[in-house]
């Protein structure tokens, strides 16, 4: 099977930056080609940390696949600019209007993290609760210890601090009657009460220009919290 390659992902791109954008089924078929088909070890590597050209893909596509393939029908049409100037996509359901969807990322940094420990090999870190705006030796320091047990509630104020930090920082105007999608290691914290996290960032979603809001998990979970 003939490698999954920067050339097939700038035809990826092409598709769904394309004037008409795809359906959710074209999308999910894409998708399913680039995870079926073999990629180079650089490659796979550069995903995972969403190092360019990688990097539109990992962060704004699969996340918003993953929420529509939950939220909505096959037949949704989408298109990713691919611009850097948000939205990151516009949906479109059922005939209606285009809505944008804007992607975040809460504990991002830590995700990259996490990530370039697998490519030192043997255990990398799970988990690294550290926000964002932490120094890099405190993250070196984190990936050097490799796997360690993290406390439920430690992980949790880890994951909430973070997702509040994401509300603020999308608190603009311009995105007035959008769609936030945030993602989180959700399952990070296995079992996790999920109308009690809705419940936490209720308030101060409401607050937002956003016409909804939803955190969704940042790895292979389904899960998808609507707190707006």
């Amino acid at each position: 099977m003939e490698q999954f390659n920067e050339s097939a992902l700038f035809e990826l791109y092409d598709a769904v930056s394309a004037e008409g954008g795809v359906s959710l089924i074209e999308l999910r078929r894409m998708l399913d080609d680039f995870s079926n088909r073999p990629r180079s070890s650089d490659d796979v590597q550069a995903y995972r940390e969403g190092r360019k050209p990688w990097k539109k893909l990992h962060d704004e596509i699969v996340p918003v696949e993953r929420f529509l393939s939950v939220a909505c029908s096959d037949q949704t049409i989408v298109r990713f600019p691919l611009n850097d100037q948000p939205p990151d996509a516009w949906v479109t359901v059922g005939g209606g209007p285009a809505v944008g969807i804007e992607v975040t990322g809460a504990l991002a940094r830590s995700s990259v993290e996490i990530a370039k420990g697998l490519a030192d090999g043997g255990a990398a870190p799970g988990f690294i609760g550290l926000q964002d705006d932490a120094k890099q030796s405190a993250f070196d320091a984190a990936r050097s210890r490799k796997r360690i047990t993290h406390s439920r509630k430690g992980i949790e104020d880890s994951i909430d601090r973070s997702i509040t930090d994401r509300l603020e920082a999308k608190d603009k105007e311009k995105f007035s009657g959008q769609i936030l999608l945030i993602t989180a290691p959700i399952g990070s914290s296995p079992g996790r009460d999920l109308s009690e996290m809705a419940a936490r960032f209720k308030e101060r979603a409401a607050l937002l220009p956003f016409a909804q809001v939803f955190v969704i998990d940042g790895g292979i979970g389904k899960s998808l919290v609507q707190v707006k």
